[in-house]
């Protein structure tokens, strides 16, 4: 049997697991890393006595009972190995890291890495320093290293995330591995997406029929999953420029200010294979956004006509509905009024025109780059000053160690006045120490979370800043709920006065406010040219 070793003897183990702010980067779940750690103890010959599984709230709020429960079942068992996925889970630091070694050897328990060569000879020793410091310099630059990394792989002309359908990944993060080189074509995949949308460019297909030739072809997901419309328009809208060869810079600001020389470009050319040229795209954008004839509207979220359900008259208030006319050998799609009793019914909005209107107005209502610092600068001064959660653990583990620390001098005072004997001591002070060990790591762990905070915040306002482009980037199916974001009781059109708002969504309305506090001069205009915007209009964004 796989347990018996060497004098009769069984080695027996506990697994400890846990989710982190690593997780999403790795993509190791919490069953993977389960998976394989039982794999690790069935080839080593460990019986697994307990299993301690740590997620949810207690692992994002850095309570550590489950650890804390490990290492006392391991003082209280006969437990020879402490099994973790990799050194990480339970402490993020060095200090921590042998902290926690040292009182497992004090039980008789040895560490075990299933993803890491740690041991007790010299490279074993060097080898587990060194994930240990690792560990902890992670911790401290991934800021830094998230979005300058990837920059830099950007200008290079490598995509620094998993290629698209056609492309073939070489699964670098889960492998540590920094991606140094251009994507791969897939063999099977990319000669059949290649010839459907050099087909496609030159408007031999619908989208409808694009999605049957790619069935014909033989094309086959990365998952499994169902070629349909949503995938086609998945790949036509966020994938289509990398297929012509072009990285977009998501890192390049769109917020109005002059770019800086640190910025980059907008865009690099990728040193991947392309699939189509550069005129092939345009033609292929052409024929997405309803400008060539094949074009047809397909599915429940009506991609030909996006601002459906957002749209409403001006003049009665209904929703404005759509529909296409055929004639002179074209489809022509329109916007327009079914009221009978509106004044516009009857009146039709060629959706090229209404959309380019839309796309000035959220360029429009977009915040300038002050309101945008001001906003970023109150949320997190309101977290600071109001949501002190981590601050107030952090306090909280201060006053936990301190008690800790006074109940460890008690637990001596009283072995010195004979009122514990030698196994009462040393079973209350094991007690208080592993609980001074958990406190300390759980107190170390408190301000990681602020990094997550900002992030946030940064991601919040980068969004909130480009507003049209990510309008016009997004897959048809979320524009709908990108716009109730926006707009969430629409907003109100005609051919004139263009846009009109009843309620923008409530941090647009919240900035607003603020900018509308210092005198300004509106700058927009009709986009027709034909007449000045009123110094009205402002106030009709968040008034009707």
């Amino acid at each position: 049997m796989k347990n018996e070793i060497k004098n009769n003897k069984i080695t027996t183990g506990i697994i400890y697991f846990r989710v982190s702010s690593d997780e999403q980067v790795k993509g190791t779940s919490l069953d993977e890393q389960l998976s394989a750690c039982q794999r690790y103890c069935d080839e080593k010959g460990i019986k697994v006595l307990e299993i301690f599984r740590e997620e949810g709230e207690s692992a994002k709020s850095t309570d550590r009972q489950k650890f804390l429960g490990a290492i006392e079942y391991c003082r209280k068992n006969k437990v020879d190995a402490f099994v973790v996925w990799k050194v990480d889970r339970f402490a993020r630091n060095m200090t921590d890291h042998y902290a926690v070694k040292n009182v497992l050897l004090k039980y008789g328990t040895k560490l075990h890495s299933v993803t890491e060569q740690i041991g007790d000879d010299p490279t074993g020793k060097l080898l587990e320093g060194m994930m240990a410091i690792i560990a902890e310099f992670d911790n401290d630059i991934r800021k830094l290293r998230c979005s300058g990394g990837m920059l830099g792989r950007l200008k290079g002309g490598i995509y620094p995330w998993k290629p698209p359908v056609g492309y073939l990944s070489e699964h670098n993060k889960k492998q540590d591995k920094k991606k140094e080189r251009p994507d791969p074509i897939d063999p099977v995949n990319f000669p059949i997406l290649k010839r459907a949308l050099k087909e496609l460019a030159k408007g031999q297909y619908t989208l409808t029929e694009f999605v049957d030739a790619l069935k014909r072809y033989g094309l086959k997901t990365t998952k499994g999953g169902q070629i349909d419309l949503k995938f086609v328009d998945r790949i036509l809208s966020r994938h289509l420029r990398f297929y012509a060869g072009i990285l977009d810079n998501p890192f390049y600001p769109r917020d109005g200010r002059e770019p800086k020389e640190e910025d980059g470009e907008m865009w690099y050319e990728g040193k991947h294979e392309p699939m189509i040229t550069k005129e092939e795209l345009f033609a292929i954008t052409e024929i997405k956004n309803g400008k060539n004839k094949k074009v047809q509207k397909y599915g429940s979220h009506n991609a030909l006509f996006p601002l459906k359900g957002t749209l409403y008259c001006s003049e009665c208030e209904y929703k404005l509905t759509a529909s296409c006319s055929h004639g002179h050998g074209g489809i022509y799609p329109y916007y327009h009024c079914y009221n009978v009793n509106c004044l516009l019914r009857g009146k039709v909005f060629v959706k090229k025109t209404i959309e380019q209107d839309f796309m000035d107005y959220l360029q429009f209502i977009t915040p300038k780059k002050e309101a945008l610092e001001l906003f970023k600068r109150m949320v997190i001064d309101h977290w600071t000053a109001k949501g002190k959660a981590f601050d107030l653990k952090h306090q909280q583990y201060k006053k936990e160690l301190a008690e800790l620390e006074a109940k460890k001098k008690r637990v001596y005072e009283m072995r010195e006045d004979g009122e514990y004997t030698k196994i009462q001591f040393n079973d209350r002070l094991a007690e208080v120490e592993n609980k001074i060990m958990a406190t300390t790591i759980s107190l170390n762990e408190t301000q990681i979370e602020q990094f997550d905070i900002e992030a946030t915040v940064t991601y919040a306002t980068k969004f909130i800043s480009n507003l049209s482009r990510i309008w016009f980037d997004l897959s048809p199916e979320l524009k709908p709920r990108f716009q109730k974001l926006v707009f969430p009781q629409g907003v109100y059109y005609d051919a004139k006065t263009k846009f009109r708002t009843s309620k923008l969504g409530y941090i647009y309305e919240f900035i607003q406010k603020k900018e509308a506090e210092k005198p300004q001069i509106s700058t927009y205009v009709d986009r027709t040219g034909l007449e000045p915007a009123t110094p009205s209009l402002q106030m009709r964004c968040s008034t009707r």
